[in-house]
């Protein structure tokens, strides 16, 4: 079974008295464990098609599959459920509460999603633990768990929020532009962070980037243009 499929996907925007589409009859199918980039110009759907993809906002005509799930037949808290179980976003720009250290941002999308404080007694047993320590051992985080965002560099914040689209083990993580806001070096780690990821824990992971570079890292790259889904 697919774990994303989407069938004649479209999405139309209302603008006043005009009709913007977005995305214009997108048929897309991602199996687990695919490392798959969408690269497209500024204003070519890529992120709302993120968006569709997640639930984050309906699309206007055709079915979204995902994990074997119809979004058209759940309901608003089914479909919110199924999101934090199955999907991990990680966005350009962090979006860490400014307010908490790492570890609480890491801890807060792992109490969303149901489970229990996993990185509170250093190498717990349970199982959930384990992964979690090794989790953030692997993206290198674990001196600055206790640390608020404005003490880490741009690079640690990608990575803490990286830690927290993973921490529930979701199917598939959404990566909209993950390296925009990071310079060469700090890009490069994240992009080798996806990777390594995918290939050691088998992760799915769906990013959405303008950079060839980032691109060439998936393992199968998409173009959209002008709403439209294109093969490479």
């Amino acid at each position: 079974m697919a774990l994303v499929e989407l069938q004649q996907v479209s999405k139309d925007y209302r603008m006043g008295v005009v009709t913007v589409t977005a995305l214009r009859e997108i048929t897309l199918t991602i199996e687990s464990g695919e490392f798959i980039a969408i690269i497209g110009a500024s204003g070519s759907g890529k992120s709302t098609l993120l968006h569709v993809i997640g639930g984050l906002t309906p699309p206007s005509a055709g079915s979204i599959r995902i994990d074997g799930h119809d979004y058209g037949v759940l309901s608003d808290a089914a479909r919110t459920d199924l999101r934090r179980r199955a999907i991990g976003f990680v966005f350009q720009r962090f979006n860490l509460l400014p307010t908490l250290t790492a570890r609480d941002n890491i801890e807060l999308a792992r109490s969303l999603g149901g489970g229990e404080p996993a990185l509170m007694n250093g190498e717990a047993n349970a199982a959930g633990d384990r992964y979690a320590w090794h989790l953030v051992e692997r993206l290198g985080l674990k001196s600055r768990l206790d640390h608020r965002p404005a003490e880490l560099s741009g690079g640690e914040q990608q990575r803490v929020a990286i830690a927290r689209a993973l921490i529930n083990r979701p199917r598939i993580v959404l990566a909209d532009e993950p390296t925009g806001n990071l310079d060469s070096v700090n890009s490069d780690a994240v992009l080798r962070i996806f990777c390594e990821l995918n290939r050691e824990l088998g992760q799915t992971v769906l990013m959405i980037t303008h950079n060839p570079e980032a691109a060439a890292r998936a393992s199968r790259v998409l173009h959209i243009r002008d709403g439209r889904l294109q093969t490479a």
